[in-house]
């Protein structure tokens, strides 16, 4: 949230972006290989080897920000089983809906690591309910 209200202008897609970075925090979630960020100016090539399902931010080597949380990014991009699936995305709440939708069409399993993050986001945020009952945890968010 540090970097939230370091920013000079606040728009809805920067707050959404805190909040989607914040949500897995929020529910004592964590991946460290989940939200991914590509120096354009270090490498030329993003490493996203052993990475089943990511988001990549995209930011150049003249980005200032110090933080994990980039709100201004390049662009971003959708990573399933180690490929770019689809790129040049320019907002992050829209790279994370891409993102759920690939993995909900497909049925592919959420990560392990963040379960409680994509059912949050299935059943609050996008309607799409399965008829199992809500976990402790994510009911106290409804």
């Amino acid at each position: 949230m540090t970097a939230y209200d370091s920013q000079e202008e606040q728009d809805a897609n920067i707050k959404r972006t805190a909040a989607l970075h914040a949500l897995p925090i929020y529910l004592r979630e964590e991946d460290p290989n989940f939200f991914k960020t590509w120096n354009v100016g270090e490498s030329d090539q993003p490493d996203v080897s052993d990475t089943p399902v990511a988001l990549l931010t995209v930011v150049s080597d003249t980005t200032t920000e110090s933080s994990c949380v980039h709100f201004s990014p390049s662009s971003l991009a959708v990573v399933v089983e180690d490929d770019l699936v689809i790129s040049d995305i320019p907002r992050f709440a829209d790279a994370f809906a891409l993102l759920f939708g690939l993995m909900y069409v497909l049925h592919l399993d959420y990560p392990m690591k963040l379960a409680n993050t994509f059912t949050f986001i299935q059943k609050m945020l996008m309607g799409l309910d399965d008829g199992k009952p809500l976990k402790p945890c994510l009911n106290a968010q409804k």
